[in-house]
């Protein structure tokens, strides 16, 4: 326990003192960075997730989510939650990304629609990149094949399913008794809108905190460590990646499906805000491990549909001299940082009982 803290400590000692020198030592690349995040949270990720954040809430509270999650209920079981609302909240996942996802799991556990256990065990299926994001941002605005985006999407929700079901025995084996795990019947109240956009809209200035801090870092680390850009940007945030795999020419497809599967540390930080402290962080940080090599492998048998191959191809005449070195290098790197952040933060969450 002490070595824990111990190692916490100076982990977060150490990030202060990088907070304060990146931008003393790489100005211009820091305000740059601020700069495309102020743009990001003010264009399209502001159409993308804000009113999704209201969407869920109101959904959850008036039991909407039920009706309209009910197709997506035997997924849901497939995952370990096996309650009404277990649906919907995997369709706000599957919808609006991962920000409505953890907001819906959240206010479901506060309500007493959904057991605690449940929704770890649902995270890692709807923790992802909206359609939004993948299709039309990823895929048409930086890979230039919307194709490609539908493909990039499919492959990152199914290894997300795939994911939830093989860690499906382990969140079996820490269920509590049902007289402890059994959800509660809700008690309805009544809705007041003005509570709901005024929790919306703190729940994004705090989203859109983490991706200016976040951004920060991996434009610092990318001026003064160039060799490093990539693999900082596709473990710190996952825009910044998409963006700098984009560029890399020949593999920029590959490279967007492993920074879209790693979602970065922001994303998993902004999850773990939104939810309650009851829900284990476990099961999805499990889960990410599993993710980065299922939805390459999707990816792959997606390419081979119709259709699949030229879109890939497409990337290569929009940017066609950029490669400088082998990526496959960069995305190695990428997955054994990802998975020492995932050994750390398994270290550090309490034990359950």
């Amino acid at each position: 326990m002490y070595c824990r803290c111990f190692f916490q400590r100076w982990v977060l000692v150490l990030l202060a003192l990088l907070t304060a020198a990146l931008p003393f030592a790489a100005p211009a690349a820091c305000a740059q960075a601020l700069r495309q995040g102020l743009v990001l949270c003010g264009g399209p990720l502001l159409l993308s997730l804000f009113p999704f954040l209201i969407v869920s809430t109101l959904m959850v509270r008036s039991g909407g989510g039920d009706l309209l999650g009910r197709l997506l209920a035997p997924a849901a079981r497939l995952a370990g939650a096996s309650s009404p609302c277990a649906g919907g909240v995997l369709l706000m996942g599957l919808t609006g990304g991962f920000a409505p996802a953890a907001n819906a799991a959240a206010q479901a556990v506060r309500a007493g629609q959904l057991d605690a256990r449940e929704a770890a065990c649902l995270l890692p299926a709807c923790i992802c990149s909206g359609p939004s994001f993948v299709i039309l941002t990823v895929g048409q605005g930086m890979l230039g094949s919307m194709a490609l985006g539908v493909r990039l999407f499919l492959a990152q929700a199914a290894a997300g399913l795939a994911s939830a079901a093989f860690l499906r025995c382990a969140c079996r084996q820490r269920r509590q008794p049902a007289s402890a795990g059994t959800p509660q019947q809700p008690v309805w109240q009544p809705v007041r809108l003005d509570a709901v956009i005024a929790e919306a809209a703190v729940t994004y200035c705090k989203l859109c905190g983490f991706i200016l801090y976040f951004r920060l870092l991996a434009g610092g680390l990318g001026a003064l460590l160039p060799g490093s850009s990539l693999p900082a940007a596709m473990l710190l945030e996952v825009c910044s990646g998409c963006d700098l795999a984009a560029r890399s020419g020949r593999w920029a497809s590959w490279l967007c499906c492993a920074a879209i599967s790693l979602q970065g540390l922001s994303v998993l930080l902004q999850v773990r805000t939104i939810c309650p402290p009851e829900i284990s962080f476990r099961p999805l940080l499990l889960a990410r491990a599993l993710h980065l090599p299922l939805s390459l492998g999707l990816f792959r048998l997606l390419l081979w549909l119709p259709g699949g191959e030229q879109s890939a191809a497409a990337v290569l005449h929009k940017f066609p001299a950029i490669l400088r070195r082998v990526p496959p290098d960069c995305a190695l790197l990428a997955f054994l940082g990802c998975c020492l952040i995932l050994c750390q933060l398994c270290r550090s969450l309490p034990p359950q009982e």
